[in-house]
C-alpha cells in the first residue's frame, strides 16, 4: 500500500484544475517542485483509481492446423493473357466481380 499524501499536497492537487496554465507554471506559481507535483499526482491517481492496471499480461498461444486439399472442380475462362480457372465453390458474385475487373 502506498504512503498517504501530505495534506498540503492534497490541497495543491485539489486546486490544480482551476489553474489555466501548464503544470510547470502551476508549480512555479505555488513554489513547489514539478517532480514532487508529478509524484503526488501519481500517488493520488493510484489511491483513487479502482481500475485494473494499465498493463495486462498477454499470453500468445499458437495452434497448428493441417488442411487436406481434395480435388476440386473449376470453371475456366479464356482471357486476353491466358486462362483463368476459378473453383466452383466460389460465390457467384465474386466470380462476376473478377470478370468485370478483368474486362475493364
Amino acid at each position: 500500500m502506498s504512503s498517504p499524501i501530505p495534506k498540503r499536497w492534497q490541497e495543491i492537487l485539489a486546486i490544480r484544475s482551476s489553474f489555466t496554465g501548464t503544470n510547470e507554471a502551476f508549480c512555479k506559481h505555488h513554489q513547489v517542485s514539478i517532480s514532487s507535483f508529478y509524484k503526488y499526482k501519481s500517488m493520488q491517481q493510484a489511491q483513487s483509481s479502482e481500475a485494473p492496471p494499465q498493463f495486462v499480461r498477454v499470453e500468445q498461444q499458437t495452434q497448428r492446423t493441417q488442411i487436406n486439399v481434395t480435388e476440386q472442380s473449376y470453371v475456366s475462362f479464356n482471357i486476353r493473357t491466358g486462362q483463368l480457372a476459378l473453383p466452383t465453390t466460389l460465390c457467384p458474385n465474386v466470380v462476376v466481380t473478377i470478370i468485370k475487373g478483368l474486362s475493364a
